[in-house]
């Protein structure tokens, strides 16, 4: 009686196993463990359909059996099984027409019982085997079917799961390309160029990499947090959509009028993100961060910067970081209104500002990662 209860656990603790399998490897995985054991079986193998075949995935069995190899479902008796949606018992694998001998004659199997992934439309088969003549136990063909059954839900989640995770990868992928197109139609109206924003997205991307590694207790500077960073860097202009022409494409230096003018494109991204907020009827992290990133990144650390004059940590995070970013680009980039400054004049001039126009933190940062800022810029570039 104690040793059945001991049985039961297991199989009871083997079955929650399957069922919290994350993937196909770790549900065999834990099958091949010690399915065959509970069952009382010489041999175990794991079959999938694969198309009009019955491929021998896996296996655990006192000999090798087939494990690697592919069978027509019309000449294996797993595929019999699938075809059939029934589970199969065969005490004496000789007398059974259904059986391919010559696969069957080299192995040590003499009977078996066959049992289908899902029942109704099986996409695969569990069969254990013995090694002697003999109607396999109903108890071991009783458990081979709730461990095919609860590998059969188990495998169902893990794709379900699966086919989520290609529906988030490519509703992000999309996402990703609308934010570069949203953030084109800014670029293509000014005399800058679509390589500036794939370069401020490497820049800010390094630059909060290199203020994690040295303010690791800076909170919320994470992995998440350089990640969205990057994803949303390329917004922090989309307010210049909402520029005139004659003041984004003017060959020349801003008047005061103008300049003031060009300086509400802040208060025109921040706004135009805020309202993609309310149109789906939430905030989200995304979202969040580039309009801080579209609000804030002309900012200074001593408050004489725009829109709100923010001073210190007052001005986000993103902010901070995108400035620096935003700079560095303008500094070593050609315009047709001024000539391309060298890397190490731009250093300095960054340098020389810390604590004026930038936070002390990230020029720090700055200062250790800017050999590649100049490759990022090298990489990303091409003649206007």
């Amino acid at each position: 009686m104690e040793k059945h209860r001991f049985q039961m656990d297991e199989m009871d603790d083997l079955l929650l196993n399957i069922s919290m399998a994350r993937g196909l490897e770790e549900i065999m995985t834990v099958v091949r463990q010690s399915a065959r054991r509970l069952i009382g079986a010489d041999g175990l193998a794991f079959i999938l359909r694969d198309k009009d075949d019955c491929y021998y995935v896996d296996e655990d069995a006192i000999k090798p059996l087939w494990k690697g190899q592919r069978f027509p479902m019309e000449a294996c008796i797993s595929g019999w099984a699938m075809q059939h949606s029934e589970v199969v018992v065969i005490d004496d694998i000789t007398k059974d027409p259904r059986v391919p001998q010559d696969a069957y004659r080299p192995t040590f199997v003499k009977s078996l019982a066959m049992v289908p992934l899902r029942p109704g439309d099986p996409f695969g088969a569990i069969g254990a085997y013995w090694s002697t003549v003999g109607t396999p136990p109903d108890d071991s063909v009783y458990s081979l079917q709730r461990i095919a059954n609860t590998a059969a839900v188990a495998m169902a989640n893990v794709a379900l799961t699966n086919s989520l995770a290609e529906a988030r990868d490519e509703a992000a992928r999309a996402r990703d390309a609308m934010i570069l197109a949203m953030a084109s139609l800014a670029e293509t109206r000014d005399h800058e160029t679509g390589d500036h924003i794939r370069r401020t997205q490497h820049y800010v991307r390094v630059l909060a990499e290199a203020l994690n590694r040295r303010e690791p207790e800076t909170t919320g500077l994470d992995e998440e947090f350089v990640d969205l960073l990057y994803k949303s860097a390329p917004l922090h202009d989309i307010g210049k959509v909402g520029i005139p022409d004659r003041i984004l494409q003017k060959p020349g230096r801003l008047n005061r009028a103008e300049y003031d003018i060009m300086k509400t494109h802040a208060d025109l991204g921040r706004t135009a993100i805020a309202t993609a907020e309310r149109y789906i009827g939430s905030s989200n992290p995304f979202l969040s961060l580039a309009k801080e990133i579209a609000h804030c990144h002309h900012e200074k650390w001593d408050g004489t910067g725009y829109p709100r004059g923010l001073k210190g940590e007052d001005i986000p995070l993103a902010g901070r970081i995108m400035a620096v970013a935003d700079v560095y680009d303008a500094l070593v980039s050609e315009r047709v209104y001024k000539p391309a400054m060298s890397h190490n004049e731009a250093v300095d001039i960054i340098t020389g500002e810390s604590g004026k126009h930038f936070d002390p933190a990230v020029v720090a940062a700055f200062d250790e990662v800017a050999p590649q800022f100049a490759e990022i810029h090298r990489q990303f570039s091409q003649p206007i």
